[in-house]
């Protein structure tokens, strides 16, 4: 029973921490944005580097996909995996239904970040750091989603892939991320090894 405990307070921490982090990356990306868009000979605060660039990547007609700014989506998307995430360290046990929807969000988040990461390394061709903040949050969240309703899926093929996961989510995380950390590195090699 200790366990079990341990992987949903886990569970909800990843869920509440990331969604914070993401929602406040978010948030402050739209200011930074409303920011650009009052005064847009102003550099942002978020320029860091050419390749850590805001002000190109905001300013790029992908970085509002929809006709509004993508770090809109984010801060909803965050905001209520977030208070989801609060609710499970508060005690609320989640239904299979209610697992279903977030499962569905976190994989809209993970699919959208997954897509922007893309976009930006090779279409815009820099990087925002705030982008980067809620694209390393959505990769535990979709992970430990994923894990949390796979766990109540009662076919054989489905508890194949739960047991895997279960003993493998810190494999799964790091070589995500060694994998993004490197097309990065590959993308902008020009300006890191030259």
């Amino acid at each position: 029973m200790k366990s079990k405990d341990t992987s949903k307070t886990i569970y909800s921490l990843i869920l509440s921490i990331g969604g914070t982090l993401g929602m406040i990356a978010m948030t402050w990306q739209a200011s930074e944005r409303i920011a650009m868009l009052k005064n847009p000979s102003t550099p942002l605060n978020c320029n860091l580097s050419p390749v850590i660039d805001c002000g190109t990547v905001l300013s790029n007609k992908l970085a509002a996909l929809f006709g509004f700014p993508n770090a809109f989506i984010g801060m909803i998307l965050f905001a209520m995996l977030a208070i989801i995430g609060i609710a499970g360290l508060c005690g609320v046990v989640y239904t299979k239904a209610f697992k279903r929807v977030i499962l569905s969000l976190g994989t809209i988040l993970i699919l959208f970040s997954m897509w922007f990461f893309s976009a930006s390394l090779y279409s815009i061709g820099k990087i925002c750091i705030f982008c980067a903040v809620g694209w390393i949050v959505s990769i535990p969240i979709f992970v430990y989603s994923l894990n949390d309703w796979l766990k109540d899926m009662n076919t054989k093929g489905y508890k194949k892939i739960y047991v895997w996961l279960n003993s493998n989510k810190a494999t799964v995380l790091l070589t995500w991320y060694v994998v993004l950390v490197c097309m990065f590195l590959y993308r902008f090699r020009d300006y890191y090894f030259n």
